[in-house]
């Protein structure tokens, strides 16, 4: 199977949603993993051709902050995914085509306005840049050129199968890797007190639904905890980012994970674990590449199987309001501008969905 491979930013996963209203404005939303619709102002994107502005568009990214030379950081939306454009579901066309249609449809426009000098734009929050993806032999171009000279942080790599749709939630057709001792897990924290200064800090996996399991201990040090209680910081079923230390044998805290309402899945912890324990590193990575390299280069042509590979279930009812979960839940949608989606108590995005 042929697979894209990009670098695995350390940054925020958002869908960025556009859509124009009755008045004729471009209304651009993000949408995060706790489905929170987050209005961005001043931002438009045009549809391709000259054709007005892009409306019912659904595309899948993540928010990094670049540091630039001088030291000044920058916040940019790398765009990787295409999931509907101008009202057309494409979530069952392979990545090859998604891509090339987030390329030609939604990112080319937008360079081409932003070079435009007759163009007149409000300071923009933040700039959109189409996330770097190479076919899976082109690895050692990651390690060598793209990685070395990223402006924002990386933690691995991730490949994804170049002929499947476009998989919600857990995907089976992506595959993840981390050098080992940057594999980290995201728990669920609980606080248990003890006769000691310090309380015992608990790790719960996700079951799904409002179920976790008890998982293991963190371990604090002294000065952490400290330091926890001196800004008074809130613990207590936060989701929190761990490594393993394998000289201790301990989970350590690396950081709070407050864009997720929900820690790994245990099928997500258990393969960690096992990716862990496995230890596969970069020479490994780089030595398999190469083998695939030699192969890759007998043949004539790379043949993509566009078909449908996975089928998932359609709507089989009318839904009203739409939340992001919804989003994600459908292998067919449709925007309509009919009802409002009430955001923060403030703003409203028109947003209703039926099945195509």
């Amino acid at each position: 199977m042929s697979y894209f491979v990009s670098e695995k930013s350390d940054g925020v996963r958002v869908l960025l949603y556009c859509v124009v209203g009755e008045d004729g404005k471009q209304n651009v939303y993000l949408v995060d993993r706790k489905n929170k619709f987050s209005h961005v102002q001043e931002l438009v994107f045009p549809a391709p051709g000259n054709q007005g502005l892009l409306h019912e568009t659904v595309v899948d990214g993540e928010l990094v902050t670049d540091t630039e030379p001088d030291g000044q950081q920058l916040v940019r939306y790398l765009a990787f995914d295409l999931l509907a454009t101008n009202g057309q579901s494409i979530i069952d066309k392979p990545l090859g085509s998604r891509l090339a249609r987030l390329q030609s449809e939604f990112i080319t426009p937008y360079r081409q306005m932003l070079q435009n000098p007759n163009v007149k734009l409000a300071p923009q929050p933040f700039r959109v840049s189409l996330k770097q993806m190479e076919l899976s032999y082109g690895i050692d171009k990651m390690f060598f050129e793209v990685i070395p000279h990223l402006r924002h942080g990386n933690d691995g790599l991730i490949f994804t199968s170049a002929v499947a749709p476009y998989i919600p939630s857990t995907n089976s057709k992506m595959l993840k890797w981390k050098p080992p001792s940057e594999n980290t897990i995201d728990f669920r924290l609980t606080l248990e007190s003890t006769s000691n200064h310090k309380p015992l800090f608990v790790l719960h996996e996700w079951l799904g639904g409002q179920n976790y399991s008890r998982f293991g201990q963190l371990t604090v040090p002294d000065d952490l905890w400290q330091q926890w209680q001196s800004t008074s910081t809130e613990l207590q079923n936060r989701v929190v980012e761990v490594n393993y230390s394998p000289s201790d044998n301990t989970w350590r805290f690396f950081r709070f994970r407050d864009d997720k309402e929900h820690g790994n899945h245990s099928s997500v912890v258990q393969k960690v674990v096992h990716s862990i324990q496995d230890g596969v590193e970069r020479e490994e990575v780089e030595f398999k590449n190469g083998q695939d390299n030699e192969l890759y280069k007998s043949n004539k042509e790379i043949k993509l199987s566009i078909q449908k590979r996975i089928s998932m279930p359609a709507l089989n009812k009318p839904i009203t309001t739409i939340t992001a979960q919804d989003l994600h839940a459908t292998s067919e949608f449709v925007f309509e501008a009919k009802k409002e989606y009430i955001i923060d108590q403030q703003t409203s995005i028109p947003c209703r969905v039926r099945a195509s």
